[in-house]
């Protein structure tokens, strides 16, 4: 990272310089403000706080927020710098300093400006203390500035002390600007992600606490307007998604969503902020117009809350994708402001992480403050979801539905801003799924230990892919965005088995998965792989048994079995190639910080090699006690693999990799007699002759008993719904459709009365 920085600093000398820029901001930022506290409430606030405090959830808030106010310290700043006790203590002085101005307790006012006047004033010249550290630093200033901001109004601190106090913060948080803004301006151009928002934010909060400060409108504006293009250019969607991942959309969050929300508070107005032009040296920068919306009106920002809601497993967490843990998200802090019950549900729902506060930073205080329960929780309606495909953000969702006891999951093809933004958090997980049912997880991306231990998960190896000769996805390179695009091509929700389709490629081999809802409950994989020569293609599959994980795996003759906890997910796999060979192999996941937990996966590859690779793989959830799984009956020829399904009802898919004839009976299929040449096939087990649907894919021909309602080429994917003889069309492509109907075998020109085209 140190040699990239460097390359990336010397080059930055020869950037043209900007015209028409003015010099750094300087004095006070909005001097007409001089209450306190004034960052989450005034002093108007109290009773209102204090009347809410009797009941849950605000009485597990304030336990938890009085016991951190009780935590040690030293009073002594540690030689050499220490972030992670300066983070740590910025959260006992604002939660000490909460408690004292709810309860007027002069004795907690003085514990918490002890713990402020016990904070290290710098960082002892340390360039790579900064670089590295840059993140706590940034927890420790903003949790100081919201202390300092909620003591203050408390009025039982000496003014001469309070004085002492405020001069002490504030000439840290000017050696930090020197230190990290003007002296490493440039290398900060790299850090287009979490390291810039938290810092940013730091100082846009610092800017409004000490705003009488000479150097507070600099502070501010520099802040602001660096946290607000890194979330809202650099790092969000217009979907909602956070390039670098859910676990590290929360650390940013732990400090951008407070100082957005203090700012829309104080001035929550559009501005012109100054934002500093690129140079080489901060002291001689020149600054540029930046035009902002309030932060909180941006759209983005409430997408990113939706995404959260859209993405979380049944148990309430957000999924482990790209370096994340499953995590929570501040959407208590949030609700009322968007007066959003679904986004108070979340947050009270989340099993998995129940009050959702704290990553590093302490959130507790701020969400006592603008957590409002009158906003009453409203678990999602018919109208939001529960299916949900992003294809500009690179995801989809599937689940039965919004309860602890659900089915979820969750397919990943990331391209553009989603996986670029990425950078060193970036996993290779191309066309990846994951799986959460019967309380458990079962099929697993592989999550999160720490920056210095995710190469052991972030492998293309690590995920639930697709393979060529035994080769996944190619792992990106740190901080360059180097990794292979994959897209969503298609997809619908309301289908009787919603689907989704990726695309990508890599090592001379091209990528086509679809993956079926089916039943509303368990996963059909159908993976469509091609090469100019012959290649051996396969899968990867991961459970979380085998290995240490204390769950049993059992490898079976097409596939295996995981039985984490009550619950158990067999997979089944077949080729149209012939015969496969697999190998069960130990890998790592991991569910929290600095945690490695092994388990066994399945290497599932063709024995023979094809130029056209066609492989199903159906993943089946069941109860271990109380609950008999899906049964799965293969049906083989030369180039081709079908299976019937069988539970409450009886599912049929195809794949093929030539436009072969295939016939089958009703007794083969479960359902009726089918021929076609499409080289995927998907009838969902609600159909009958009378009504029901089919998913094609691969051009070709359809007979459904004695009609035939589908015959040409070059249409790629349709979904073909039916009642009686009323036949309507879902089409991928819209040019060149041409059908057949009822019975007869010749082609004929569509009659666009007859086509109801979705």
């Amino acid at each position: 990272m140190r040699r990239l920085i460097f390359i990336l600093t010397i080059f930055l000398v020869v950037l043209p310089a900007f015209s028409h820029a003015d010099p750094e901001p300087t004095g006070a930022w909005h001097s007409e403000i001089t209450q306190y506290p004034r960052m989450l409430f005034d002093a108007d606030d109290l009773p209102a706080i204090q009347e809410r405090l009797d009941r849950w959830p605000y009485t597990t808030l304030m336990n938890h927020i009085r016991s951190r106010a009780n935590g040690s310290f030293s009073a002594e700043p540690p030689d050499p710098y220490n972030a992670s006790r300066e983070y740590s203590l910025a959260n006992i002085a604002k939660s000490a300093a909460f408690v004292a101005w709810i309860d007027q307790d002069a004795d907690t006012a003085d514990r918490a400006a002890q713990a402020l006047e016990a904070s290290a004033p710098d960082f002892g010249g340390d360039i790579t203390i900064l670089i590295g550290s840059d993140i706590h630093i940034a927890e420790a200033v903003e949790g100081y500035c919201y202390a300092y901001d909620i003591l203050a109004g408390t009025g039982l601190i000496d003014a001469q002390r309070l004085a002492d106090i405020e001069a002490h913060l504030a000439g840290m948080i000017s050696t930090l600007y020197h230190d990290y803004v003007d002296i490493l301006a440039s290398a900060l151009m790299v850090h287009e992600n979490n390291h810039r928002t938290k810092t940013a934010a730091a100082f846009a909060a610092a800017g409004m606490v000490f705003n009488q400060h000479t150097e507070a409108d600099k502070w501010f504006n520099w802040g602001m307007s660096e946290a607000y293009y890194v979330v809202f250019d650099v790092q969000t969607t217009d979907g909602g998604a956070v390039a670098e991942g859910p676990s590290y959309a929360d650390y940013s969050a732990v400090n951008h969503l407070p100082a957005f929300m203090s700012y829309d508070r104080l001035i929550g107005e559009d501005t012109t902020l100054k934002r500093r032009d690129l140079c080489l040296i901060g002291p001689n920068c020149t600054w540029s117009d930046y035009d902002i919306v309030n932060p909180m009106d941006h759209p983005k920002n409430y997408a990113t809350h939706l995404w959260k809601v859209k993405s979380r497993r049944p148990d309430g967490a957000t999924p482990a994708l790209d370096d994340s843990h499953p995590t929570g998200y501040f959407n208590g802090m949030v609700s009322a402001r968007y007066n959003d019950g679904l986004l108070a549900w979340d947050w009270l729902s989340d099993d998995f992480n129940p009050l959702f506060t704290t990553h590093c930073s302490d959130l507790s205080v701020e969400t006592v403050a603008f957590y409002d329960d009158t906003v009453e929780a409203a678990p999602p309606d018919d109208t939001f979801g529960p299916n949900f495909i992003m294809p500009g953000d690179g995801n989809a969702f599937f689940r039965s539905g919004w309860a602890a006891d659900d089915s979820w999951a969750a397919f990943i093809a990331e391209n553009g801003r989603p996986r670029e933004a990425g950078g060193g958090h970036e996993h290779a997980d191309n066309i990846s799924l994951s799986y959460f049912a019967r309380g458990e997880y079962l099929l697993l991306d592989p999550g999160y230990i720490a920056w210095e231990e995710h190469e052991v998960v972030r492998r293309g190896e690590h995920h639930n892919v697709p393979t060529v000769d035994g080769n996944a996805p190619p792992t990106p390179i740190d901080l360059l965005p180097n990794a292979e695009d994959a897209f969503i091509t298609d997809g619908m929700t309301d289908a009787a088995a919603p689907f989704v389709t990726g695309e990508s490629s890599w090592k001379n081999a091209d990528f086509k998965r679809t993956v079926f809802w089916a039943d509303n409950d368990y996963l059909i994989v159908a993976d469509d792989m091609t090469s100019d020569t012959a290649r051996n293609f396969g899968v990867l599959w991961h459970g979380q048994a085998g290995g240490d994980s204390g769950f049993t795996f059992t490898q079976t003759e097409d596939g295996g079995i995981w039985m984490p906890g009550e619950s158990a997910v067999r997979v089944h796999v077949a080729s149209a190639a012939g015969a496969t060979a697999a190998e069960v192999l130990v890998n790592i996941h991991s569910f929290q910080w600095m945690q490695m937990i092994e388990h066994n996966s399945l290497d599932i590859r063709d024995v023979n090699t094809t130029k056209h690779g066609r492989l199903l793989s159906i993943a089946i959830p069941y109860a271990q006690t109380g609950e008999t799984p899906r049964d799965v009956t293969w049906i083989g020829d030369d180039k081709m693999i079908a299976a019937r399904v069988d539970g409450e009802q009886s599912d049929f898919v195809l794949a093929q990799s030539e436009n072969r004839v295939r016939a089958f009976s009703a007794e083969q299929t479960g359902l009726f007699d089918v021929k076609t040449t499409a080289q995927t096939l998907m009838i969902p087990g609600s159909s009958t002759l009378e009504a029901g649907e089919v998913f094609l894919d691969g051009d070709g021909a359809i007979c459904i008993g004695e009609k035939r309602p589908w015959a040409f080429q070059d249409t790629g994917r349709v979904l073909i719904r039916w009642t009686g003889d009323d036949f309507e069309f879902d089409l991928e492509k819209e040019e060149g459709v041409r059908m057949t109907t009822g019975v007869r075998m010749q082609a004929e020109p569509i009659d666009p009365s007859r086509l109801k085209r979705r």
